[in-house]
């Protein structure tokens, strides 16, 4: 089933997509050219949403005590996997037990374009 996700907002960092209004067509959960005969099956209107890689709510409450002490043991851990503060991103740090940002950003860094 051909699907048009119109108009929305997208951001794709991994392929140099940052915030432009685009259309975005899907077949059977993967992201397609154009069809050639124009025919879609439904369209979803997304003008004034914002379109990006699929990711897990990382609002959770499993990161409780033992993970806050195995980010205080290991500070090189956090010392060596930094993201900067930027114009679109907040700090944040860790790799094995990563800042709710930064486990959002490697999900984003995989990109858009591919299965949803």
């Amino acid at each position: 089933m051909l699907m048009k996700l119109t108009g929305g907002r997208v951001y794709d960092p991994a392929h140099g997509i940052n915030g432009i209004v685009r259309d975005i067509y899907v077949d059977d959960g993967w992201i397609v050219d154009p069809p050639t005969d124009g025919k879609v099956l439904q369209e979803v209107d997304l003008r004034g949403k914002v379109v990006m890689a699929g990711a897990i709510d990382m609002h959770t409450h499993i990161g409780g005590g033992k993970v806050n002490i195995a980010r205080t043991m290991l500070p090189e851990d956090h010392a060596a996997d930094v993201v900067a503060r930027t114009e679109l991103m907040r700090s944040g740090c860790g790799h094995a037990a990563p800042s709710t940002l930064t486990a959002g950003y490697q999900i984003c860094r995989n990109g858009l374009y591919g299965r949803l």
